[in-house]
């Protein structure tokens, strides 16, 4: 099965509808809320978590007596758009970071004690404020880890006190793995990608909070440097240049020994690749320490919903620890409260590489405009072993000062 880079994309809400979802929700024939009722907007996730909301909504409404519409939508985008009004069709959503930057003002402002706040991680935090406000409930994350192909890695003498923890192992190791039409390292050519090593160098496109153009930063062009460095030496290569097209498949396919993917992978090998033996861990530090992206998304409960204190019931239940358990299992990603994460990762113990990585990562800008700057630099990345870092991070740093400023 061919997967695109857009399988693994910066959040994990889907664009299509989910049966299964639809299926458990009180949704009236003509998409639009029963009266009296809560609409609770989601985009798809696949058929296990929509389940898993289905049955903890259920379990509030058993509990408080509030009907809650679930309403599974092909675009979140749109539905925010229209739906939050003078008098809103929506009173809680799922929304991603960028949904969240063009929203936050028509969302109720959390409190840090809140219950539907005061666990989640600290970074996560962060990533929801906005003008100084949590504007939304961090629901879950995904992050970025190095998998490794055990039997590939053992035929090449390597062991487990082998795994890299710093750029200069990971050189090594992904020389050693690269050999018989194999190469050693493999990830996709976009910012979600690769801008774990420009965070490990000690930068990134802007600063942790999105509020400052740091693309041309020392730091920057460290992790970038970084990268084609392992792409001039063939020990590493794109996944759109592999026979398998994208990296994730041509991890699962046996032509990379390593890659860099979210926990979505996870699920990918044991529906499709259920062959490949691995091993996922940490991303390797870099001159700037140890770095990695996060791709959360929140509740949103609409400021001007006529359900507003039930709205603010309903996802306080679904945050609690138990239940953020339940819903980041059955979604392939991680908890967003630490306590939470802890019985979490007693469950996954072989994927606690994803929730350490939570404590360092940080998000991909989502500030209006810089979407269209990411994917030109994304268009750049594809030539990066023949170019010049500094040069494609400078225009990064232009055309951010300028929708940041």
């Amino acid at each position: 099965m061919m997967l695109s880079r857009r399988t693994f994309a910066l959040t994990s809400l889907g664009l299509a509808v989910s049966a299964t979802l639809a299926a458990c929700s009180s949704k009236s024939k003509d998409g639009a809320t029963e009266e009296g009722k809560m609409a609770l907007i989601v985009s798809d996730e696949g058929e296990a978590a929509a389940e898993a909301l289905s049955k903890a909504v259920e379990a509030f409404t058993k509990d408080t007596k509030v009907e809650v519409d679930i309403k599974p939508v092909s675009d979140v985008s749109q539905e925010l758009a229209r739906g939050i009004t003078a008098e809103p069709t929506i009173d809680v959503v799922v929304l991603n970071p960028a949904q969240l930057s063009s929203y936050a003002g028509s969302l109720h402002p959390w409190d840090k004690g809140s219950a539907a706040v005061k666990d989640a991680h600290p970074v996560l935090l962060t990533s929801a404020t906005r003008q100084e406000k949590i504007a939304a409930a961090p629901r879950d994350v995904s992050t970025l880890a190095l998998y490794i192909n055990t039997s590939l890695w053992s035929a090449a003498g390597l062991s487990d006190s082998d795994y890299p923890t710093t750029w200069e192992q990971l050189d090594q190791v992904a020389a050693k793995l690269t050999s018989g039409g194999v190469v050693g390292l493999t990830l996709d050519a976009s910012y979600a990608r690769v801008g774990a090593f420009l965070i490990q160098g000690g930068g990134g496109l802007t600063s942790a909070d999105g509020t400052k153009a740091t693309a041309s930063s020392e730091g920057s062009v460290a992790g970038l440097t970084q990268v084609k460095t392992l792409l001039s030496s063939g020990s590493a290569g794109w996944g759109a240049d592999l026979p398998a097209g994208s990296a994730a498949d041509a991890f699962g396919q046996g032509q990379a020994a390593m890659v860099i993917e979210t926990e979505a992978l996870v699920k990918t090998l044991a529906d499709t690749y259920s062959g490949v033996s691995y091993k996922v861990v940490e991303l390797p530090a870099g001159s700037g320490g140890k770095g990695t992206l996060q791709f959360p998304t929140f509740y949103g409960v609409v400021e001007a919903s006529k359900h507003k204190a039930d709205a603010i019931k309903l996802v306080e239940y679904l945050t609690a620890a138990e239940r953020q358990v339940a819903l980041a299992g059955a979604a392939g990603t991680v908890p967003a409260g630490k306590s939470a994460g802890e019985t979490w990762k007693g469950k996954h113990a072989d994927q606690a590489a994803f929730l350490t990585g939570v404590e360092y990562s940080q998000p991909v800008p989502s500030a209006s405009g810089t979407s269209d700057i990411i994917a030109n630099f994304d268009n750049e990345l594809p030539g990066l072993a023949g170019g010049d870092p500094a040069s494609i991070l400078g225009s990064a740093q232009v055309n951010l000062q300028a929708v940041l400023s």
